[in-house]
């Protein structure tokens, strides 16, 4: 599994907090705007500078999540990102499905078997791993599929509470 898929979970949920503007006076008037149902446009930049990564990554990842139906976005000057739907209806499978895939192979096994001068067992171990990691795949996504990016976002507010509460 790559890095994109904690990446893209950083992302939706940075898109689904209504106080994504950073500062505090465009923190109220972005929360207005979220309960009014007014979407906030996120540049990949201000992303970007969130995660401390190359805006780079962060489009590539934004255009695999805009594929999926996950974000839209708009050009131009005043352009930007935001959920495709509400958070409390996307899971973090369908942000796994739009980053990684449906395949067994994103455990990057090597495709090694039956290759010239290998023992039995090296020679075996790619079909013998193949259902036991088909196995994992389902159980992953089927965790995956029980948790909503808006539990994710209200899980980590309240740990940013509580670390503010412990440390006055």
């Amino acid at each position: 599994m790559s890095g994109n898929f904690l990446t893209a979970i950083h992302i939706m949920t940075y898109l689904a907090y209504p106080g994504n503007a950073g500062a505090p006076v465009t923190h109220i008037v972005s929360f207005v705007r979220y309960v009014e149902g007014v979407g906030t446009l996120v540049t990949s930049e201000e992303i970007a500078g969130v995660i401390n990564t190359n805006p780079v990554i962060v489009r590539r990842i934004l255009k695999e999540l805009r594929a999926a139906g996950l974000v839209t976005s708009t050009r131009g000057k005043t352009g930007g990102y935001q959920l495709g739907r509400s958070a409390n209806d996307m899971s973090l499978l369908d942000i796994f499905l739009a980053v990684e895939g449906d395949r067994v192979d994103f455990f990057s096994l090597a495709h090694r078997d039956n290759k010239p001068g290998c023992s039995a067992i090296a020679n075996s171990i790619q079909q013998t791993l193949h259902p036991i990691f088909a196995q994992s795949l389902a159980a992953l996504k089927e965790d995956l599929g029980r948790y909503s990016v808006a539990e994710v976002l209200n899980t980590s507010l309240a740990r940013m509470q509580e670390a503010t509460r412990s440390c006055s």
